[in-house]
């Protein structure tokens, strides 16, 4: 299996998941992004290299949405598998909770789990990340303070590609899982999940 397809593959498990996690919890969940409600679409969006506002916010919605009938409340979830995120996912999940509308993002990264309010994220600095990559493959940061592989010339950017035909390029950062620890999903809250006894998402 290659690292692209062992990565996707893991995601999809955690997706999974986060799910069942949440609606152990007594929730009822409703799939919502592109990927998992309409395929199609969704290839079409991603391959988009210069999408309107429209088009990208339809790639990056959530990915579904959770509702209780006790308590008349609901929110909006997205599981992520690994360190970053993707500034067009962030700053779409950032619209979504607007109005106080509640976003939360679920993180896994190697075994820690993290169920984390989208108004509670934080990030590494952006430039202290790539000054520890080897000098030939430290990326440009934008004016917002993202890693943007784009951002290099063409020739380097296209050779990046070629290594790495998988990845995505548009801009990302590294969660700050130390400053995020109050959000942690201890062993004891998955286990929970996993025997019916669970841990509750908090606000």
């Amino acid at each position: 299996m290659s690292g692209f397809a062992y990565r996707l593959k893991r995601g999809e498990e955690w997706a999974a998941e986060v799910v069942r996690f949440i609606e152990e919890q007594g929730w009822k969940t409703v799939p919502l992004g592109a990927e998992n409600v309409a395929p199609e679409a969704h290839r079409l969006l991603s391959f988009m290299k210069n999408p309107d506002p429209t088009a990208r916010f339809l790639r990056y919605m959530p990915d579904g949405f959770a509702v209780k009938e006790e308590g008349e409340e609901a929110f909006f979830f997205d599981a992520k598998s690994g360190p970053t995120i993707e500034k067009d996912a962030y700053l779409a999940y950032q619209a979504f909770a607007g109005n106080d509308r509640r976003v939360f993002v679920f993180i896994r990264n190697g075994d820690d789990t993290y169920c984390v309010p989208i108004r509670k994220l934080k990030f590494l600095d952006s430039w202290d990340c790539v000054r520890s990559f080897p000098p030939d493959r430290q990326m440009p940061v934008d004016e917002d303070g993202w890693i943007a592989p784009r951002l290099w010339p063409e020739a380097k950017y296209l050779a990046w590609k070629r290594r790495n035909p998988h990845a995505s390029g548009t801009p990302f950062r590294y969660f700050d899982l130390g400053a995020m620890s109050k959000y942690k999903m201890g062993a004891e809250h998955r286990e929970a999940a996993q025997k019916g006894r669970p841990h509750r998402v908090r606000g």
